[in-house]
This record gives structure tokens, sequence and C-alpha cells, in this order.
């Protein structure tokens, strides 16, 4: 079925995909960003007015896990997860797509079950009001709402990729 613009669902879908995950990975960066002011503020305010600016590193904590698992996805798109490839490069084209589809799905099936139980953790810290005690006291839901949603944008991407190399393979007989 092609649509209006003459793109199949799966190509739209797929770019619909991409885009959530630059997204994540812009906010997982402004994160990272932030992580960056927040520290330098504290080390400035404790160095050189003597005052340290309270709660930096507990909400570090939290920007940090969610700069993590926000930028999972992104990574991936761009394919910079480490990986080592002296053996496969040998491989052939075709036992290469069978052995990256086994793969994809063995992540599928990890990041799935992580998904699954990082939705729980973040509705049981939602219902019980979690907090991460420290200096100041900041609610963490927030930041266990970014383990399953990093996690399920990459097991999102790692279905696209399963499908392509099905599709692959069958075309390449």
């Amino acid at each position: 079925m092609i649509s209006h613009q003459g793109l199949s669902p799966s190509s739209i879908w797929s770019r619909g995909l991409e885009k959530v995950i630059r997204i994540f990975g812009a906010a997982g960066a402004a994160f990272i960003l932030a992580i960056m002011v927040l520290t330098t503020i504290d080390v400035v305010g404790r160095y050189v007015i003597g005052s340290p600016l309270k709660g930096s590193v507990e909400i570090s904590e939290i920007l940090f896990l969610s700069a993590v698992y926000l930028g999972l996805s992104y990574t991936h798109l761009f394919r910079e997860h480490v990986g080592v490839d002296l053996f496969v490069s040998r491989l052939s084209q075709r036992t290469r797509l069978v052995l990256e589809t086994i793969m994809l799905l063995l992540a599928l099936f990890t990041y799935g079950v992580l998904a699954w139980r990082g939705a729980g953790a973040f509705w049981t810290s939602l219902e019980t009001g979690e907090y991460r005690w420290g200096l100041i006291s900041i609610p963490l839901w927030p930041a266990r709402l970014m383990i399953p949603l990093g996690v399920s944008t990459l097991s999102l991407k790692f279905i696209a990729e399963i499908v392509r190399n099905i599709r692959k393979f069958l075309v390449e007989k």
C-alpha cells in the first residue's frame, strides 16, 4: 500500500521512528550539557564563593541516567555501539545478514524484558511517590520513565531492522 506521498507505510513508520530517536538523542545531549553546567556552577560555588549548589549531585545522577537511556537508540541508529567484526567480516553477506538478525532478536528479547520491568518500576515509583533523598528531595519517577522509554524505542528500532533483514534475505536468494 502506498501513501499519498509515494511512501510505503513501513517507510513512513521508519522515518517517524527515526525522528523520535533523533529527538531522544538531542534530549540526551541536552541532559549531558545540563550536567556540565550544573557541575561547573557547583565547583565555582564551592571553591570561589564557598557555597556549593544544593542538589547538583542528585540532579546530575538523574540527568545522567536519562541521557544514557535516551541515547541508546540514537547510538544504535548510527551504529556507534562497540563491536568486533574480526570474524564477521570474513563471512558471506547472506550469513552476516542471518547472524545480525539472530543478534537483533536476542537484543530485542533482552531490551524488551528491560522495557517491561522498567515500566513496572516506573509505575511503582509514580504510585508510591518515590524520592531520591539528599540535600534536596527529587522525585524518581521521571528518571525511571526514561528507562522504558529509551529501551522501548531501541526495541522498536530492532524490530524495524529485523523486518528489513528478513525482506532483504527473501529478496536476495
